[in-house]
C-alpha cells in the first residue's frame, strides 16, 4: 500500500513541475547582462509607440542587428559608431536603431543616445540613474 502512495505522489510532483516549473520566474534560465528593465509606462504614454517596421515596412524579416544598422546609417559614421557603442537605449532599453534613428541628448557633458524623442524627458529628469546604466 504505502509503494502504490509513494507512486502517486511521484507522479503528482512530476505533473506539478511539468506543468509550473519550466516556466517559473526561479527556473528559466539566467538572463544575459544587459539593459534594465523598460522604464515604467514607456510605450503607454500618449503618442509614445514604437513602430514595428520602418517607414518603407521593410524591418520585418530582419534581425535585431540589422535594424539597427539601417536606423544608424541615416547618421554621421562618428554618431554611429558611437551609438553603436552605447548599444541600448538607457531609458526604454531597446536596441538603438531598431525604431529608426535613435536621437543624442547631452547630459552632464556627455554624449547619450535615446531611441526616440519620448524617452528625452525621463533620461532628463534623472540622468544619474540613466548614466549609471551606460557608465559601468
Amino acid at each position: 500500500m504505502t509503494s502504490r502512495c509513494n507512486w502517486a505522489g511521484l507522479v503528482l510532483v512530476a505533473a506539478g513541475l511539468t506543468l509550473y516549473g519550466c516556466n517559473s520566474p526561479s527556473a528559466g534560465p539566467a538572463q544575459p547582462a544587459g539593459p534594465a528593465e523598460p522604464a515604467a509606462g514607456h510605450g503607454s504614454q500618449v503618442g509614445h509607440s514604437h513602430p514595428t517596421a520602418d517607414s518603407d515596412g521593410q524591418a520585418h524579416g530582419q534581425t535585431d542587428m540589422e535594424k539597427m544598422r539601417a536606423g544608424l546609417a541615416s547618421l554621421s559614421a562618428e554618431d554611429a559608431a558611437s551609438a553603436e557603442r552605447q548599444h541600448f537605449c538607457p531609458v526604454s532599453g531597446a536596441m538603438l536603431g531598431t525604431m529608426g534613428t535613435p536621437r543624442k541628448v547631452e547630459v552632464n557633458g556627455q554624449d547619450v543616445w535615446i531611441c526616440c524623442e519620448e524617452c528625452r524627458d525621463e533620461l532628463l529628469a534623472d540622468p544619474d540613474k540613466y548614466l549609471a546604466k551606460i557608465n559601468p
